[in-house]
């Protein structure tokens, strides 16, 4: 994408989103424990996951749809646009991206959103040529700005910096899109690498073809942490849905650290069986915490 689409889309992102705040949530007593919240010692890279960690996520995470997705109005606008009510619009996102995991040779695939709505618009005869990818970008950021509203999780870019100011590493692992980087630009005016993210240490599952819990994100940001010398138990990972987050950051060796911040995107995943020896070594509600947990 060059850079004039670039702008268009990161202005797309601002003109697009109202203030969002977290609904802070009540954990069941045995996730209060004091275990919890004693500080972690010797961490020198910290990870974090993007939706409903660093930003809200009115959705609880990318990709998933509000209850009343269908019903609200930018998406049904959006719908108008292409003789479509929302609710069809959902279900054809729905569909074909069940057809591409279908397609696809790995436990936890990861699709490319654009792609189907490149696709979408081709069909319709509505783009074409040079132009139908750039379409395709736009579309699929519009679609997802209407389902799945987002906005800057509060302390965010007070914890990147306070980190990033005290020499830590800092990475990313996300189940992500090719508007995600463009959050960043969006609310914090600086791509993440600017912000202080190691550019090798910013994964994004559309990037890999694999989501999140899949072990290739984490085993990838474990090989990349030993390049920079840093071992994977001197490493914390933080981020809000116990399965995708914590479970593959202990699998590969990492501190996990969950944040439990905005009852929209917390997932404890209770009853789940790949979960039982699987447990956070910190939780945190609020992201300014984590200098002082991580005692730095």
């Amino acid at each position: 994408m060059d850079r004039a689409e670039r702008g268009r889309l990161v202005g797309l992102i601002k003109n697009s989103s109202p203030p969002l705040l977290p609904q802070p949530p009540r954990l069941p007593p045995e996730w209060e424990r004091p275990k919890f919240s004693r500080p972690l010692t010797g961490i020198k890279a910290v990870l974090f996951d993007v939706y409903g960690t660093l930003f809200c996520s009115a959705a609880g995470d990318i990709g998933s749809t509000v209850k009343a997705a269908c019903e609200n109005a930018a998406l049904e606008a959006l719908a108008r646009e292409y003789g479509l009510t929302g609710k069809e619009m959902t279900l054809y996102f729905r569909e074909q991206a069940a057809l591409i995991h279908g397609s696809m040779p790995v436990q936890y695939p990861e699709i490319r959103a654009e792609e189907i709505w490149t696709d979408f618009l081709r069909r319709r005869e509505m783009a074409g040529g040079a132009l139908c990818g750039e379409k395709g970008r736009e579309l699929a950021l519009r679609f997802e700005l209407a389902v799945n509203p987002v906005y800057p999780m509060p302390g965010a870019l007070e914890a990147i910096s306070t980190l990033r100011d005290a020499g830590v590493v800092l990475g990313i692992i996300s189940n992500a899109q090719f508007y995600t980087p463009l959050l960043f630009e969006a609310f914090f005016n600086a791509p993440p690498k600017k912000l202080g993210f190691s550019e090798s240490l910013i994964i994004y599952s559309f990037e890999m073809g694999e989501a999140k819990p899949s072990p290739r994100l984490f085993e990838t940001a474990a090989s990349r942490l030993e390049e920079l010398d840093i071992k994977a138990a001197e490493c914390a990972f933080a981020g809000n849905d116990m399965l995708s987050d914590i479970y593959g950051a202990v699998n590969a060796g990492f501190k996990g650290v969950l944040f439990a911040g905005d009852s929209r995107s917390l997932r404890l995943r209770e009853g789940d069986k790949r979960l039982k020896n699987h447990q956070p070594s910190l939780i945190i509600q609020n992201l300014i915490d984590l200098k002082l947990k991580l005692g730095l």
